[in-house]
């Protein structure tokens, strides 16, 4: 099936803008593929009054694309992307809803007195993203919705009690909207049957130069985070949070992605365990590391991170009700995919930024809870804002 059959309009909003705006926000829908199990995949197009756009799947909630211009008013691409489902299948948590539990747990929980062992992976007894099967795997429920400050799609997931090994039925609300400012924003809410736990990311992947066959070691990040979770060799947090200030991972002003990979090698960040396989030596432990917001930096009339790329001119700053975000620039891409422009991809394609809770904070008493009980409603947004650096 072609992956841009001409798309058949869903949803025209009232046009807004600057007065002399020519279009109107929009969602479009167009078929995208089928999955190896033959599930059909739809693609939804935001497109706000200015002509950028992001683009949304049923499948996993995946953002396909996000286009905004350049200094020059150029329209690109500037998140990791595949040339065809078969690129999504193979990637998973890419650009994806995260649950229930976005990023690591440590041989189970326990809840209210009941031990909950999760499907465990290795010896160590990881289960990461939840474990099977994924949210990122599985095609949502889809509906455009109105909004008038642009264009949105709601994306809706009944996760029954023992989905993964957790506990309760748990309803997902997730709602996708690209704003006439080139803002998304993305809006999580979700309540339970019974207590359980939820931690939900989208594991969006950036590269503003608008083509993941360039290297995104050039741009420069920075987060208002004063304290990072200390790992151990498994890549687990130890439940120390090390303050940042005076280190190479101190990002309270933008920093190049270039020097990130060899700050984290300093090992006040890591603790290793006395039973975990040690890196070899001279071997080179990536960016992957939990930061956490100085305290309420974690409202959306703050800046909680900024990304920049003096290449393209392009910016993106990101506000979040979240207690911390997960930072991660992987070496490369699995060989053989092709981006979404039809290359490969370079290496260090992108940089992830996922807005989360900490990551095994059920086993971790000083973190953050990520405890959800049926009188609570969940609650979690993130908005991803791109805009033109000073000339």
């Amino acid at each position: 099936m072609s992956r841009r059959p001409i798309a058949r309009m869903l949803l025209l909003a009232t046009a807004t803008g600057w007065g002399a705006s020519a279009l109107a926000a929009s969602v479009t829908v167009a078929p995208y593929g089928t999955t190896r199990d033959g599930h059909a995949v739809r693609a939804f197009t935001l497109t706000n009054d200015k002509g950028a756009s992001a683009t949304i799947l049923d499948y996993g909630g995946a953002i396909a694309a996000i286009r905004v211009p350049d200094r020059n008013g150029q329209l690109g691409n500037v998140v990791m992307s595949y040339a065809d489902i078969a690129g999504w299948e193979a990637m998973g948590h890419v650009n994806s809803i995260i649950g229930r539990y976005a990023n690591r747990i440590r041989k189970g929980f326990t809840l209210d007195g009941i031990y909950y062992p999760l499907q465990q992976q290795g010896a160590a007894g990881i289960t990461l993203h939840g474990g099977p099967p994924a949210y990122s795997t599985r095609v949502w429920t889809a509906e455009p919705i109105r909004k008038q400050d642009g264009a949105a799609v709601t994306l809706t997931l009944d996760s029954p009690d023992g989905d993964q090994g957790f506990p309760g039925r748990v309803k997902i609300r997730a709602t996708y909207r690209f704003t006439n400012d080139n803002a998304l924003r993305l809006d999580f809410t979700a309540t339970t049957d019974k207590p359980t736990l939820l931690n939900l990311t989208n594991h969006v992947y950036f590269n503003l130069s608008g083509n993941s066959n360039v290297p995104v070691y050039a741009h420069r990040l920075m987060l208002n985070a004063d304290r990072v979770a200390v790992k151990d060799a498994q890549g687990m947090p130890s439940g120390v949070l090390q303050p940042v200030a005076g280190t190479g991972l101190d990002l309270s002003s933008p920093r190049p992605l270039s020097a990130l990979p060899e700050a984290a090698n300093d090992p006040i960040f890591t603790t290793p365990r006395p039973d975990a396989p040690q890196p070899a030596p001279g071997q080179m432990r990536n960016l992957d590391h939990s930061f956490v917001f100085k305290p309420g930096s974690n409202q959306l009339d703050l800046i909680a991170a900024r990304l920049e790329d003096d290449a393209s001119g392009r910016v993106m700053e990101l506000r979040t009700t979240e207690t911390s975000i997960q930072a991660y620039i992987p070496a490369s891409s699995r060989p053989g995919l092709l981006s979404d422009v039809g290359k490969p991809f370079t290496p260090g394609p992108a940089i992830a930024l996922e807005t989360q809770h900490l990551p095994d904070s059920p086993n971790q008493p000083s973190f953050p809870s990520t405890v959800l009980r049926p009188e609570q409603t969940y609650h979690s947004t993130t908005i991803y804002k791109f805009g033109l650096l000073p000339k």
